[in-house]
């Protein structure tokens, strides 16, 4: 018989323990698993009772999410496990190639197990020495279920959007680490047209993005000179069929227009940066038809700031003072939601609308 601890820390990571639990129950009923919470009586000695199992346990299993990967109890009691030779393997719940960048060696070389990996029943299989049966699997798979399931339950923002929202946070640079979740969005109090939002997204969008639609911002950022990879890869796109599938657009607002006196306090200064970005554009796209047709200018109004990346919209609203001045947007907040959200298929509606009545900038 197997002695098995498994350790967890946060609610999440507390309903896959106890699904990890229960799938070993299932599978290998001679095995004793122990969980903390699950397993202590009242007016046991939580701590004393932790360490007396850790070190009659065989096997530690550590139940990482990305909310509890530096999680100071994981840490501890996967540390003591090893500091006594005990097997210990890591439960990877959430897609983070970073998680075990806070745990100092031997952990580093522990082998760990995906739940997300296609070979995930596999490893489990022979992790635990189970016979691949046809009940093995349907078991393993129900469980897979109920961890989606979990995902969903604790899911802040869209799973569109995850990948990108997690982008932002894992930049050591970019200064918002915390933003705020409601109704599946991530609102950023501070952050928007930075240049490391910029970057987040055109990275984003290399090599694997679809869409990559800009409205509301002179894009000078963009057209900085920082950039050039995006461009040569939309060029090597522009040979290509339908570019591939890669649906890019960009506008520029015009600088003959009524709303240029309302897009920056210093408009002397923003329609000389407006016309200079403009010309790098022009200069950056040169005589390239396909990729012509991706820009346009606007005369409209703008109600709203749009990016969208894929199939998330990163979203923001041009600020004014008291006086009905327009404030300056860098570094001011921003919102990510989901392009099929309700909100998202209005920004999509707007953006399709004034694209439609927009102006070749070539």
């Amino acid at each position: 018989m197997s002695n098995i601890f498994v350790s967890w820390s946060k609610a999440k990571s507390r309903e896959f323990a106890l699904e990890i639990k229960y799938l070993i129950e299932s599978l290998d009923p001679h095995s004793n698993v122990f969980m903390s919470e699950e397993n202590i009586s009242a007016g046991e000695k939580v701590q004393e009772k932790i360490i007396k199992k850790i070190e009659e346990c065989d096997l530690l299993l550590l139940c990482f999410t990305k909310e509890n990967k530096k999680s100071p109890w994981l840490l501890y009691e996967a540390g003591f496990a090893c500091g006594l030779n005990k097997t210990v393997i890591p439960l990877l719940f959430d897609n983070d190639p970073n998680w075990h960048s806070w745990i100092d060696n031997p952990m580093n070389v522990v082998r760990e197990i995906n739940i997300n990996g296609a070979d995930f029943e596999a490893s489990f299989i022979n992790c635990f020495g189970l016979r691949d049966s046809s009940y093995t699997r349907n078991v393993l798979s129900n469980f897979v279920k109920n961890v989606e399931n979990i995902k969903d339950k604790y899911r802040q923002v869209d799973i569109q959007c995850e990948d990108f929202v997690d982008i932002l946070l894992n930049n050591e640079s970019f200064k918002v680490k915390s933003p705020i979740y409601r109704n599946k969005t991530a609102y950023f109090m501070t952050g928007f047209e930075t240049f490391d939002l910029w970057k987040a997204v055109v990275q984003s969008f290399l090599y694997t993005g679809k869409y990559l639609w800009i409205y509301g911002r002179k894009n000078m950022k963009l057209f900085g000179g920082n950039f050039k990879e995006l461009f040569e890869y939309l060029e090597e796109k522009s040979i290509i069929d339908n570019m591939a599938g890669i649906d890019f657009r960009c506008m520029f607002l015009n600088p003959e227009a009524e709303e240029v006196k309302f897009a920056h306090k210093q408009q002397d200064i923003f329609l000389q940066e407006l016309d200079a970005t403009i010309k790098r554009a022009k200069y950056q796209i040169g005589d390239n038809r396909i990729l012509q047709k991706c820009f346009r200018k606007y005369s409209n109004r703008r109600e709203e700031i749009i990016i969208r990346l894929d199939n998330c919209i990163i979203y923001s609203k041009p600020h004014f003072d008291e006086n009905g001045q327009p404030q300056i947007m860098t570094d001011s907040k921003f919102e990510v939601f989901s392009a099929t959200s309700e909100r998202g298929k209005e920004c999509i509606e707007k953006y399709c609308t004034v694209w439609n009545g927009a102006v070749d900038l070539f």
